[in-house]
């Protein structure tokens, strides 16, 4: 797969729409999971909007919050400088601090957002696994010469998803939060454990 896709005079990272894809994706899981009222259901979606948008800026601003001389010496890197892993981390505590603030100022369950969080990233995390495909090392009889890690992620959300789909009202559950852990993270050690 090719790293960049071009548009006319613009260079499209394949990685960029890979997540944007996959956001999609778990968005739309999300949707098809939703079993509350449109209201909440409008609520719950422009907290994840806004704490998306609010990551984003903090992440492409996070260069000049590092080092603030950069806004004299180089006034245009702020532009295309990448936020590197602090800007990652930064936005991301930025965003769920906002986004938990506003949570709180709303008056939503705590646990209505979480579990609408799990749910759009289990989707996001398919939708990704699709496009996306790791290797891990040399298997010595089998189909693949090397461990296939992104059909391993697939299969785990894939049944982790089915099982959300079967739940009752799975959103509006404050337990659902404890049995999606216990499960995905049991699946995350099997597959480590598997393809280590």
């Amino acid at each position: 797969m090719n790293d960049v896709i071009d548009v006319g005079p613009l260079l499209i990272r394949t990685s960029w729409l890979i997540w944007l894809v996959a956001g999609a994706g778990g968005y739309l899981f999300w949707r098809v999971v939703w079993t509350g009222s449109s209201e909440q259901r409008r609520c719950i979606q422009q907290l994840l909007i806004d704490g998306v948008f609010v990551y984003l800026v903090v992440w492409k601003i996070s260069p000049v919050l590092m080092d603030p001389s950069l806004l004299w010496h180089n006034p245009l890197g702020v532009l295309y400088l990448p936020g590197g892993d602090r800007g990652v981390m930064l936005g991301a505590v930025t965003a769920a601090a906002v986004t938990i603030f506003r949570t709180y100022r709303q008056n939503i369950p705590m646990h209505l957002l979480v579990n609408s969080t799990i749910v759009v990233y289990l989707g996001a995390h398919f939708v990704y696994y699709l496009f996306e495909r790791p290797y891990g090392p040399p298997l010595v009889h089998f189909l693949f010469a090397l461990h296939p890690i992104h059909l391993y992620q697939l299969f785990l959300a894939a049944v982790v998803m089915l099982w959300t789909i079967w739940q009752r009202n799975p959103l509006e559950r404050a337990e659902y939060t404890y049995l999606f852990l216990t499960i995905w993270g049991g699946g995350q050690w099997m597959i480590w454990m598997i393809a280590k």
